[in-house]
């Protein structure tokens, strides 16, 4: 786990899979109240991500934190050690937030060619306006955002507030079982997935994936 400051209690681990010649980069979501609350009052302060485009300063900061916290020569280090792997990003919640900065962050310096590159994450929270979203396919253009049925995370940051989701979106509207069917949605934000849930539906009791509660 990568993160020396105990105060700051988000961090991230890297895996190396043989199998599939992968590295894997996993990032962990909130933990606590406190750290939660945070979230969502800094989500008006921005800045602009490398190369372009507005993203969320608290998303970006703490994956910054992470990276530079001793995830970027872990990293560095199994790239070295295995040229020809791709690499898989990954996280929950926060860490899906963190991740989907992480991916298009390590394409646009160049550490990876962008076909090289898949994010999948879960539960993610908005991370930027239409100028990072309209970026990111080519930046990431294998990219996932799965949200479960009626989970809030990601829609708690608000449209209103200038944020959009990147594309694409796999949206279980089920109990999300393991052979549970699923609706891709290749727009930034789509109707026809978790958008169309009216807001009075919304609920944390779905910020759950594949029967795994995210205690965040």
């Amino acid at each position: 786990m990568f993160n020396k400051d105990n105060s700051i209690t988000c961090a991230g681990s890297v895996f190396v899979i043989h199998d599939e010649q992968a590295i894997l980069l996993m990032f962990r979501w909130t933990v606590g109240n406190t750290e939660g609350i945070e979230e969502f009052d800094f989500y008006n302060m921005t800045l602009t991500f490398p190369g372009g485009g507005t993203v969320s300063e608290f998303y970006y900061n703490s994956f910054q934190v992470v990276w530079n916290n001793g995830m970027r020569d872990t990293f560095l280090a199994a790239k070295n050690s295995f040229p020809t792997y791709e690499l898989w990003v990954t996280g929950v919640s926060m860490g899906a937030s963190m991740a989907a900065l992480a991916a298009p962050y390590i394409s646009q310096m160049g550490y990876f060619a962008p076909k090289d590159i898949k994010m999948v994450n879960y539960g993610e929270l908005r991370v930027g306006h239409k100028d990072f979203a309209d970026r990111y396919p080519s930046l990431v253009p294998y990219a996932y955002r799965i949200v479960h049925r009626n989970d809030i995370m990601p829609h708690i940051i608000p449209l209103e507030a200038g944020y959009v989701h990147h594309q694409n979106e796999i949206w279980y509207n089920n109990l999300m079982h393991e052979t549970d069917p699923w609706v891709e949605c290749d727009a930034e934000e789509s109707q026809n997935c978790s958008d169309s849930v009216p807001k009075s539906e919304w609920t944390k009791l779905d910020h759950v994936y594949f029967e795994h509660t995210c205690n965040c």
